[in-house]
C-alpha cells in the first residue's frame, strides 16, 4: 500500500514537472514573441542609423536619412508587432489560408486562386519602376530582419502549430490585392444578381428595382437624378414565359404557390446593412479656424483585434533633401503612410464603389470547349493549381480562362461568365501613393492620385493655402461603348476595355464655391463625370446627405467641429419610418386590436431619434424597417435564387430603400409577390416580428439599442480557441451609432479610424482608432488608445512623448 502510494505521488509530482515544465516553455515562447522596444539592433540593408520612437501607446516615430531606410525600418516594424496580419492578407489574396488553417479554408481558396493573384503580383513586381522597386525591397529586407530578431515567433502560430513563412517583395502587393478583395467585388455578383432580374423581369419593374437616383441624393456638383415609377402591369406580367421557362418550365402560378415564405423563420443578422466603405470631407480655409483647410475621414471596415491600421509618423530627407516630417496611418504588409498629414497637404478616403469590373457572357460551341471572340472561336486556357492543406494531402484544382479574364460561372441560362477587373491589370498595383509624403498643394495630390495603382477611392485632400479637392485615386477602365450594368457578350467586340482612363481625363472637383467637400460611399459626381466613374453599387445617399446638413449648419469649423459630425449618430435616415409607423400601422384599428401597442406609440414618439445606446424607439424602428423589407421581397427573393444560386440580394439591399419606400406608402395591388393578403396584414405582421425579437430576453422598456449593438472585437483565433479570447478580445460595450448616419459602428464593423486634421497645424489635430498599436497582448500598450474611440474623445493626431527608443545600426 505504501508502495502504491509513492508510486502515485511520484507520477503526480512527474505530471507536475510536466505542466510545469510546459507552461514555463509556452510563456517563455509567448514573451519571447514581444517586439523589441529598446536598444540598440545591427540591420543589414540600412545606409545610416536610424531611430524607431514610440510613445506610451506605441504609436511609433520612424527617424532615417533617406526614404529607403523609412521603408526597411518600416518594414522591422510591422513584423515585430503585426507579423501574424500580414500573414493572412496575403494568404487571402493568394488563396493559401488552408496552409494555415485547414481543410475549412479549401473552398474559399479555391474561388480566389482563379484571380491567380500571386502569379500576377509577382509580374506586377517585375515591372515596377526603379523607385517602386527599391522601395519594395527595402520593406522586404526590414519585415524578414524583424521577424528573424524576434526571439520567438509570434504567438499565433504557437497555437496554429506552424512556422512563419519570410516575407516576399509580392507579398506587398498581395496586401493590397487583399484590400481589392474586401473593397470591391471579386465574383461579379452584384452585376450577375441585375443581370439575372434584367433578364426575367419587365423593363419598368426592372428600371424600378433599380433606381438611379433618390431623395438622398447628395453629389458634391449639385447633381441629382430620378427614381422610376411603380410598375402599372402586374409583376412580372411581361416578362412571366421567361420566368416560367426558367423555373423548371413550371408555370410561374404554381412556381409561387409552391413556395413557402420563410421570413418568418429565418434568422438574420441584426447587423445586414454593413457596407465596407468610409466618410471623408473637408472645409476650404476661408471658413476654417487655422486658415488652412481642414480634411476629416473615417474609414469603415471589419474591426478585429489587432486593428486594420498601424499608426506612424516618418521623418526623413527627400531626394532633392528637404526636411519630410508625415503623420498618419500605415497599413502593415506596404511601406507607406496611407492616410495621414505632411504638413503641406492632409489626406483620406472612402470607398468609391464605381464600376472596376465587368462580367462577360461567353458564346461557346456545342460542348463548351471554345468561345467566341472577335477573331473567332478560341479555346479555354486551363491552368492547374495546387491548393497545400495543413494536415492533409494538398488539393488539386483548375482554373479556366479566357483572354479577357478568368471563368467564374455560368447564369440562368446556363451560359458561361468571364469576369474582368481592374484588379487582373499589371497597373492595378504600384506604390505612387508614397509620392504623397512629399507633395504640397492640392492640385499636386490630384495629378499623382491619378497614376496610383490601388482599389480605387474616393481622395479627399486639403493643403496649406485652405485648398481643397476631390478625385478619384486608384485605376479607371475606359470602355468602348455605355455598357456594364449587367452581363453582356464581347464576342463581336464592340464592347471591350480600350485601356485605363488617362491622368489628364480623370474627373475632379477643387475649391467649390461653398468651400466644402464630402463623399460617403454614395455617388460623388453627375453628368460626364459620373460617365467615366460608373456605378457599381453605391450606399444610398443618406450618410452623405446629413453630413452635407452638418458642414451648410455651420460658417466656421475646427478639428473637433468636424470630429462631432463623425460622431453624429441622430437618426435623420428613419424620421420617415418614425412617422409611418405612427400613421400607418399604429392606427386606431391596430390599437384596438393591440392594446399593448399603445406602449410602442408612447415609446416611438422620440422628438430627437438617434442611434444612441439607451434608445428604445430607434431599436424598434430600424428593425421594424429591416423585417418590413424583409417581408416585401421575401417570395421576390426565392423565386430569384431559385432561378440562379449565385443571386443575391445583399449586393442590391441599399438600392431597395427607394421602391421599397413606394410600394409600402402606394401599395399597389398589381405586386404579386406580396406574402400576406394585404399591406395592412403586413405591417402588422412586421410589427409583431419586430416586438418579439425585442422583448425575447427583456421588457420593452429595456430593450435599448445598446442591448442590440453590443461590441464583439476578437482576434482572429479566439472563436477557434474560446479561452484564449479573454487576453485577446476587446471589453463588450453598447455602442451608439449605425449604418445610415456618420456615426457607422456595429459589432464588429464601423470606423476603424478618425481623423480631423489642419495640414501646418497637425499639432491640434486628432486621430483614434479601435483596439491599439500592438498585436501582442502582453504588450505594454495592448488596448491603449481604444477607450477614445468608443467613446468618441479626442486624441492627439502627433505621437506624444518618447517613451521608447530603439536604434538601428548599419552593418
Amino acid at each position: 500500500m505504501k508502495s502504491l502510494k509513492t508510486t502515485l505521488i511520484s507520477i503526480l509530482f512527474i505530471l507536475f514537472l510536466v505542466l510545469a515544465t510546459l507552461s514555463t516553455w509556452i510563456y517563455s515562447q509567448i514573451d519571447s514573441a514581444l517586439p523589441q522596444l529598446d536598444g540598440k539592433q545591427t540591420l543589414y540593408g540600412l545606409s545610416d542609423s536610424a531611430i524607431i520612437e514610440r510613445d506610451k501607446q506605441g504609436i511609433a516615430t520612424i527617424k532615417a536619412s533617406n526614404r529607403l531606410d523609412i521603408a526597411l525600418a518600416t518594414g522591422f516594424v510591422h513584423a515585430q508587432e503585426r507579423f501574424f496580419q500580414m500573414d493572412l492578407l496575403r494568404r487571402n489574396s493568394a488563396g493559401e489560408l488552408a496552409s494555415l488553417f485547414g481543410a475549412a479554408a479549401i473552398d474559399y481558396d479555391s474561388e480566389i486562386r482563379r484571380h491567380r493573384f500571386r502569379e500576377r503580383a509577382t509580374t506586377i513586381v517585375s515591372q515596377l519602376s526603379a523607385t517602386d522597386s527599391a522601395l519594395l525591397k527595402s520593406y522586404t529586407r526590414g519585415v524578414n530582419q524583424g521577424l528573424k530578431y524576434l526571439k520567438a515567433a509570434p504567438f499565433e502560430y504557437l497555437l496554429l502549430r506552424q512556422a512563419p513563412v519570410e516575407w516576399q517583395e509580392e507579398d506587398t502587393i498581395l496586401t493590397v490585392l487583399s484590400m481589392y478583395i474586401d473593397l470591391q467585388y471579386q465574383d461579379g455578383k452584384r452585376e450577375r444578381t441585375l443581370g439575372l432580374l434584367h433578364s426575367v423581369l419587365s423593363p419598368e419593374v426592372f428600371s424600378f428595382l433599380n433606381p438611379k437616383g433618390s431623395r438622398w441624393d447628395a453629389a458634391i456638383d449639385g447633381t441629382e437624378l430620378p427614381s422610376s415609377p411603380l410598375p402599372r402591369a402586374p409583376w412580372p406580367s411581361a416578362s412571366s414565359e421567361k420566368m416560367a421557362a426558367l423555373l423548371n418550365h413550371q408555370s410561374l402560378d404554381k412556381a409561387l404557390t409552391n413556395l413557402t415564405p420563410s421570413s418568418l423563420i429565418r434568422t438574420k443578422s441584426a447587423q445586414s446593412e454593413e457596407f465596407p466603405g468610409s466618410n471623408n470631407w473637408a472645409v476650404g480655409g476661408a471658413i476654417s479656424a487655422t486658415g488652412s483647410a481642414i480634411v476629416a475621414n473615417d474609414m469603415h471596415l471589419g474591426i478585429r483585434v489587432p486593428n486594420t491600421w498601424f499608426r506612424a509618423s516618418f521623418e526623413y530627407k527627400s531626394a532633392d533633401n528637404k526636411s519630410v516630417k508625415v503623420t498618419g496611418a500605415t497599413l502593415p504588409g506596404t511601406p507607406n503612410i496611407i492616410i495621414g498629414s505632411n504638413g503641406h497637404i492632409a489626406w483620406g478616403f472612402t470607398n468609391s464603389y464605381g464600376d472596376w469590373s465587368d462580367v462577360i457572357v461567353l458564346e461557346t460551341n456545342a460542348d463548351k470547349s471554345q468561345y467566341l471572340t472577335p477573331d473567332g472561336y478560341q479555346s479555354f486556357i486551363k491552368r492547374k493549381q495546387i491548393i497545400a492543406v495543413k494536415g492533409q494531402e494538398a488539393v488539386d484544382i483548375t482554373v479556366t480562362d479566357t483572354i479577357w479574364g478568368p471563368v467564374i460561372g455560368e447564369n440562368a441560362q446556363g451560359n458561361l461568365l468571364a469576369y474582368r477587373w481592374v484588379a487582373h491589370d499589371k497597373a492595378a498595383v504600384n506604390m505612387v501613393i508614397t509620392e504623397f509624403e512629399t507633395a504640397e498643394s492640392v492640385q499636386q495630390a490630384i495629378t499623382i492620385a491619378a497614376r496610383a495603382g490601388m482599389p480605387a477611392q474616393n481622395l479627399m485632400v486639403g493643403d496649406k493655402q485652405g485648398n481643397i479637392g476631390w478625385t478619384i485615386m486608384g485605376p479607371i477602365p475606359q470602355r468602348s461603348a455605355m455598357f456594364g450594368e449587367t452581363p453582356t457578350s464581347w464576342s463581336n467586340g464592340e464592347n471591350k476595355w480600350l485601356d485605363l482612363l488617362p491622368p489628364e481625363d480623370y474627373p475632379q472637383v477643387i475649391n467649390p464655391k461653398n468651400s466644402r467637400l464630402w463623399t460617403a460611399n454614395s455617388r460623388v459626381v453627375g453628368a460626364n463625370m459620373l460617365k467615366k466613374i460608373g456605378n457599381g453599387g453605391y450606399a444610398i445617399g443618406a450618410r452623405s446627405a446629413q453630413i452635407k446638413q452638418n458642414l451648410e449648419a455651420k460658417t466656421s469649423f475646427d478639428e473637433q467641429a468636424l470630429l462631432n459630425i463623425a460622431l453624429d449618430d441622430s437618426a435623420k435616415f428613419l424620421l420617415r419610418w418614425q412617422n409611418f409607423i405612427l400613421s400607418e400601422v399604429l392606427t386606431d384599428t391596430m390599437l384596438a386590436k393591440h392594446q399593448e401597442w399603445h406602449e410602442v406609440k408612447n415609446i416611438i414618439k422620440d422628438n430627437n431619434l438617434s442611434a444612441s445606446t439607451d434608445s428604445v424607439a430607434y431599436r424598434l424602428i430600424r428593425n421594424f424597417r429591416l423585417n418590413i423589407r424583409d417581408q416585401v421581397f421575401d417570395i421576390f427573393n426565392e423565386n430569384m435564387a431559385k432561378l440562379d444560386h449565385n443571386y443575391s440580394f445583399n449586393t442590391i439591399r441599399h438600392q431597395i430603400e427607394t421602391p421599397l419606400w413606394q410600394l409600402i406608402n402606394q401599395q399597389p395591388e398589381n405586386f404579386l409577390w406580396r406574402s400576406h393578403d394585404s399591406w395592412a396584414i403586413l405591417f402588422e405582421v412586421s410589427l409583431e416580428k419586430t416586438l418579439s425579437e425585442m422583448t425575447e430576453l427583456t421588457t420593452l422598456e429595456n430593450a435599448t439599442w445598446g442591448q442590440q449593438n453590443i461590441s464583439k472585437i476578437q482576434h482572429p483565433l479566439s472563436r477557434a480557441v474560446p479561452f484564449i479570447g479573454q487576453w485577446l478580445d476587446m471589453p463588450e460595450v453598447a455602442l451608439p451609432g449605425d449604418s445610415y448616419m456618420p456615426r457607422v459602428q456595429g459589432q464588429a464593423f464601423g470606423a476603424s479610424q478618425r481623423m480631423s486634421v489642419s495640414p501646418g497645424h497637425e499639432e491640434s489635430g486628432i486621430f483614434h482608432m479601435p483596439t491599439s498599436q500592438s498585436g501582442h497582448p502582453w504588450s505594454p500598450y495592448y488596448g491603449l488608445g481604444h477607450e477614445s474611440w468608443m467613446k468618441g474623445e479626442a486624441s492627439s493626431f502627433l505621437p506624444g512623448p518618447s517613451k521608447y527608443k530603439l536604434t538601428l545600426l548599419t552593418y
